[in-house]
């Protein structure tokens, strides 16, 4: 799992499953993301983009 962060745009390429998508926390396979106002932008197979504001990214078994 590959990603970048750039002005409140969030880009991960290879993760693995989406267990959790809400406003306010953002959960896929091995990664943990909680801001404020998150949303999707780009969802395909290869890398999902998230826009918002990040206040934290944990790495490891969520």
């Amino acid at each position: 799992m590959q990603f970048e962060f750039y002005k409140n745009i969030l880009a991960i390429n290879n993760y693995r499953q989406i267990k959790q998508i809400n406003h306010d926390l953002i959960i896929l396979e091995k990664l943990k993301i909680q801001g404020k106002n998150l949303h999707v932008l780009k969802l395909d197979k290869e890398v999902i983009i998230i826009e918002g504001v990040i206040h934290k990214i944990e790495l490891g078994d969520a």
